[in-house]
């Protein structure tokens, strides 16, 4: 198979353009690179690296059921917490603890958690 071959010159080829880059950098030349922060990674915000809240709010809920809108309806809210549920479900080797926080936001957002 070719493939170690490959990634290995890819490999190298990476570690050529890296020291390429220093070289230049060490000479003065002045590098701009486009931002593509914002474009790359706009669904991978810093509020996205936290922890969840205790206790949890109706923004974190939407957030953790991925509704948009401010005021969904009930049924926007049951569908979308069906959906992770049967994605996220523990007897179909998901996590018990996610299971536990979708449905906790889903009883904030239905309204029978008080927040």
């Amino acid at each position: 198979s070719m493939w170690p071959l490959i990634f290995g010159g890819l490999g190298v080829a990476a570690l050529g353009v890296r020291h390429g880059l220093r070289v230049l950098r060490q000479s003065g030349v002045k590098l701009e690179f486009p931002n593509l922060g914002s474009f790359a990674f706009a669904s991978f915000k810093r509020d996205s690296l936290q922890g969840f809240e205790s206790p949890m709010t109706r923004v974190e809920a939407r957030h953790i059921l991925n509704i948009r809108e401010l005021n969904p309806s009930k049924d926007t809210i049951r569908e979308s917490h069906r959906k992770l549920l049967v994605s996220n479900h523990p007897d179909k080797g998901g996590s018990t603890y996610l299971a536990t926080k979708i449905n906790e936001a889903k009883e904030v957002l239905v309204g029978k958690k008080a927040t």
